[in-house]
């Protein structure tokens, strides 16, 4: 699994961020990503961090 921040649609909740950080950060304005290749033991949360997000920011692929 590989996951991307589209930076046009985040709004900055930073709700990626508390629900996996060891995947997300925030950034000067938006959140980033740390590991674009998720790991196989953080796949759940990420996966938790794309269906919560307000804005569809989170691209999973």
């Amino acid at each position: 699994m590989r996951v991307r921040i589209d930076a046009e649609l985040c709004t900055a909740c930073e709700l990626c961020v508390d629900t996996c950080p060891d995947i997300f950060k925030m950034g000067d304005d938006v959140a980033v990503v740390i590991q674009a290749d998720v790991p196989v033991d953080l796949e759940d949360c990420a996966q938790e961090a794309v269906d919560s997000c307000p804005s569809e920011a989170i691209i999973i692929s």
